[in-house]
């Protein structure tokens, strides 16, 4: 069968490229889906079968059948219509209630930190990200004792690691990887580029990744997003898990909200103990770290907006109940509100430090 440019149905290629569609549609032209480009919970990308093409409402990103995937597979939308004009079984669109997207049971913590540990090995960190996390206060040491990395935002160096990543590893159950319908393995990746930051347990092993993303200022996109492929077919989705860093012999903890806050924490407060919820909200798993790792007292240090957001006060008095049901005491810290977060306020502390011994 011989296609035209403009002949392939962008709900089937959608459903190739494993993207979830809304179980519900109002009619056989317009579809909801959960856009794979900004992690999309809620259905925000729209395909429309007559125009033969995409766009998501909530991060703009948009396109026709061919360059849906081509940027999915990170390829030209040259090689993506070779691609797809071989395809013959785009010619007919699997019914809507056939398809369904099907989630792999996530892997043990070992096999996981395994994949994540030579996944981020291939992986650099480059020069502004690097000047970035000095800004904050770390060292190269201490980014290299971490693993951050930048995203691969290069196609062709994305492709290549997957390949030799896929060689070494089944990614199967791995979240944050998935394979397409033809075989290949492929790799959730945001639109924006960022830094990739490890979220470890109290044993040091990799649970899963996360991104900070390089979002425009003024931007409604997430800042950190989980590396995660449950939106994939046969993907597999990130969990809650609790950041552990510092001393870990310590039965006295700080609390604070996410990874690279508490590793920047950490290291300027001389490697003191934190724990890192991924939400003010995300405490599910807080109450069996705090008893395997036999912590007795916990600092509550989440950013100082906490006094004027309801929704974070309201999650503190959860939180506190929590603790006190495990016979934990807790602690609320304030600090100098002109510094939002510990990390900024331990930071400033340093540089004030730093400033005094030259001025002696």
């Amino acid at each position: 069968m011989t296609f035209k440019y403009d002949t392939f149905d962008i709900l089937a290629v959608a459903q190739l490229c494993g993207i979830e569609l809304q179980p519900t549609q109002r009619n056989d032209v317009e579809y909801s889906a959960r856009c794979p480009f900004c992690g999309d919970r809620k259905y925000h990308l729209g395909l429309n079968r007559k125009k033969g093409v995409f766009h998501c409402f909530r991060c703009k990103e948009f396109g026709n059948s061919v360059s849906l995937y081509a940027k999915l597979y990170g390829i030209s939308n040259g090689d993506a219509y070779n691609a797809l004009k071989n395809m013959p079984e785009l010619a007919d669109v699997r019914e809507i209630d056939s398809f369904k997207i099907s989630e792999i049971p996530i892997r043990p913590v070992i096999e996981r930190h395994n994949v994540y540990y030579d996944f981020l090995g291939m992986l650099t960190l480059n020069t502004t990200h690097r000047t970035q996390l000095m800004n904050r206060g770390l060292t190269f040491s201490d980014m290299h004792r971490f693993m951050y990395r930048s995203i691969p935002t290069d196609m062709s160096v994305r492709r290549k690691v997957m390949r030799k990543l896929g060689e070494m590893h089944s990614l199967s159950g791995i979240p944050g990887f998935y394979r397409a319908d033809n075989g290949e393995d492929m790799m959730y990746c945001n639109k924006y580029g960022g830094v990739i930051i490890p979220v470890c347990n109290a044993e040091g092993y990799i649970q899963g990744l996360q991104f900070r993303l390089d979002v425009p200022p003024g931007s409604d996109e997430k800042k950190f997003r989980w590396f995660s492929s449950r939106h994939f077919n046969g993907g597999c989705g990130a969990k809650p898990w609790i950041h552990v860093v510092g001393d870990t012999s310590s039965n006295v903890a700080c609390l604070t909200e996410g990874a690279m806050k508490a590793d920047v924490s950490s290291v300027l407060s001389d490697g003191k103990l934190f724990l890192a919820v991924p939400g003010v909200n995300a405490t599910a798993y807080l109450p069996d770290i705090i008893r395997a790792m036999g912590i007795s007292k916990v600092y509550e240090a989440f950013d100082m907006d906490k006094r004027s957001k309801p929704q974070v006060r309201d999650a503190l008095i959860r939180l506190r109940e929590t603790l006190r049901r495990e016979n934990i005491e807790c602690v609320s810290c304030v600090w100098d509100a002109r510094y939002k977060g510990l990390d900024d306020y331990f930071l400033a502390k340093t540089m004030s430090r730093a400033t005094a011994s030259v001025a002696a």
